[in-house]
């Protein structure tokens, strides 16, 4: 691996600054010492008088990190008494920094040893690194990387698995994956780091391959590696990998603990399947607040809002306390299915039962509720009585609830504001088009769009995945001049419009965004992206096999009118996880019940 030429000395001479800076002086301070040898025992005197105590090792260290928040310790340890130092100290001060996640300390001892001449061995870096991730300093990071190989410590597995670790945390996730391979050894430990380091970088993709390479490799997965691959399943909707992850579990008997558990249910909710979440749920022995967030926010995006409410009781009678993230999950379950009583009634409480400060996440998900349900005005009031200032998902969703009952006026008021916050995205544009097309001033929508194409702001494209025998197929908006290799689609798609005519069905071309003739404007609209998914699915897959597309924006109300006949005319079940929540269609209804 290349690294770029960095000088230690000189790097991490500008750390003990800052930290110092950071590091107030305080009286409270174990004093001067001196080992002894022979007896592995540390001799401190007395600040008053020349009487000095005489402390075992062990004892001695514990009493000096009783001390490490009076971060004093540790700059007078080393600015006066550096010549009473050694290596074996500075190792189990460091680690018992980072254990106590007192990072900022355990990057000043490691610069202090270097001013006074201790060298570092390869057990020193682990700890070290662990901490520069948490700080996200990768230029100190990528300094002892450079002085972890010229000590020679680069085929060390535990320090090279460290700086994987740190370098994703420092979002270096090419950095990370050039050092893996370029590792000779590899445990288990390195490929966690590396899988849970793609996860946590949001490159699901990536995650899931290498934990195939880990299984080809002969290493055996075990529990942490199963949380970070069913983590990244849950966000690409890859219900067949996390099932054979689920089922790799059960086989090879790893512990269903609070972690692996919580995962899969996750897992399965996040894929459309709660009751497998559910059955997930009632076979943990242990269970904590996170694995009942993960099971009422698996029923809110699902739509099932009165399950997630009872789920929330028994986890109050059960001495569970909610927290921030219980209640954002409770009040999406209102949003979701429209529950504005229970949804005041659990906001309030939420403040004065529990004593919890609402977030800007709250806030936003009783904006949502009311502006949806029409109560306009009350969702007002909510923002100009709220503590804080309302941030883009505020306006937004006020937006989106003027654009459903035709305020125009209110409509205009949110996007001013949102794009004072906002002006370069442009899904903010896109909905004050969807506001005007409404009401079809095609006039102002072709100001809006002028704007955007004189301003360089384009609209995120949709794109919707399917995963087919564990593969996962991407399909982006697109019409008929660019077919891209899948013409059997298209041809099925123009099959599929002719059978739905003859049932009812009538494209919604009020949503299209430009004023043209409406055979141009039904022609748009047939090669959205998740129709594309489902032609697709529909060519690829048996007549009892339930389709999974997941969409990375809402789903239109025309591709939502179409899923819901195609369920009925092919005798399909089809869900489809959009950017909120879940539509379940079967039967030529939708579990949302239309209210989405």
């Amino acid at each position: 691996m290349v690294l770029p030429r960095f000088n230690h000395e000189e790097i991490i001479e500008t750390v003990p600054t800052t930290l110092n800076e950071a590091l107030p002086m305080d009286p409270t301070l174990p004093l001067p010492y001196c080992f002894n040898p022979t007896t592995h025992s540390y001799r401190v005197p007395s600040d008053s008088n020349d009487s000095a105590r005489t402390y075992p090792y062990d004892e001695f260290t514990l009493k000096l990190h009783s001390h490490e928040s009076n971060s004093r310790s540790s700059a007078l340890l080393f600015t006066q008494f550096h010549e009473f130092i050694d290596s074996e100290l500075c190792h189990t001060i460091l680690r018992c920094y980072t254990h106590l996640n007192k990072h900022l300390l355990t990057v000043f001892v490691y610069t202090q040893m270097s001013k006074i001449g201790i060298l570092p061995d390869s057990s020193i870096f682990p700890a070290v690194l662990k901490s520069v991730a948490q700080l996200c300093r990768r230029d100190l990071g990528q300094s002892i990387h450079c002085c972890v190989i010229k000590m020679g410590f680069g085929s060390d597995i535990y320090s090279s698995t460290a700086l994987v670790h740190m370098y994703c945390t420092c979002l270096l996730c090419g950095d990370a994956r050039q050092l893996f391979d370029e590792m000779p050894e590899r445990n288990a430990v390195s490929w966690n780091a590396l899988i849970t380091g793609y996860t946590h970088n949001r490159r699901f993709r990536e995650a899931i391959d290498v934990f195939r390479e880990m299984q080809a490799a002969g290493a055996e997965p075990g529990e942490v590696t199963t949380v970070g691959v069913l983590s990244a399943c849950a966000h690409l909707g890859a219900l067949n990998q996390g099932k054979w992850v689920h089922d790799y579990i059960t086989r090879n008997r790893l512990r269903l603990n609070v972690f692996v558990g919580t995962a899969l249910i996750d897992m399965y909710a996040k894929c459309g399947l709660v009751d497998e979440a559910e059955k997930v749920f009632w076979a943990m022995r242990v269970k904590n607040v996170y694995t009942w967030n993960v099971l009422i926010s698996g029923y809110a995006m699902n739509g099932q809002g009165e399950a997630a409410l009872q789920a929330f009781s028994r986890m109050v009678m059960e001495n569970f306390r909610p927290d921030e993230v219980t209640f954002l999950g409770v009040l999406c379950a209102c949003c979701h299915q429209g529950l504005v009583k229970e949804g005041r009634w659990h906001f309030l409480s939420m403040k004065e039962e529990f004593r919890l400060q609402p977030m800007i996440e709250h806030y936003s998900c009783m904006v949502d509720l009311l502006g949806r349900a029409g109560f306009l005005d009350e969702a007002q009031e909510v923002i100009r009585t709220m503590n804080m200032k309302p941030d883009p998902i505020i306006w937004r969703a006020l937006l989106g609830a003027c654009r459903i009952h035709g305020h125009t006026q209110l409509g205009e008021f949110a996007i001013r504001n949102l794009l004072e916050l906002e002006p370069k995205n442009g899904e903010n544009y896109v909905l004050l088009s969807n506001l005007y097309a409404r009401d079809r001033n095609w006039v102002k929508v072709g100001q809006v769009r002028e704007m955007m194409n004189r301003t360089g702001i384009h609209k995120v494209p949709g794109c919707s995945s399917i995963e087919i025998g564990s593969v996962v197929y991407e399909f982006v908006v697109s019409d008929i001049t660019e077919p891209g290799g899948y013409e059997e689609v298209y041809k099925l798609l123009a099959v599929i419009k002719r059978q739905l005519e003859v049932a009812g069905y009538s494209a919604d071309t009020n949503i299209v965004l430009y004023d043209l003739e409406e055979e141009e404007k039904e022609q748009t609209l047939i090669y959205h992206s998740e129709k594309l998914a489902l032609a697709f699915g529909l060519l690829k897959t048996s007549s009892d096999t339930t389709l999974i597309i997941v969409k990375n924006l809402r789903i239109c109300q025309d591709c939502h009118q179409f899923f819901k006949l195609i369920s009925m005319i092919y005798r399909r079940k089809i869900t489809v996880r959009d950017r909120h929540r879940f539509h379940h269609f079967s039967g030529g209804v939708c579990s949302c019940k239309d209210y989405w």
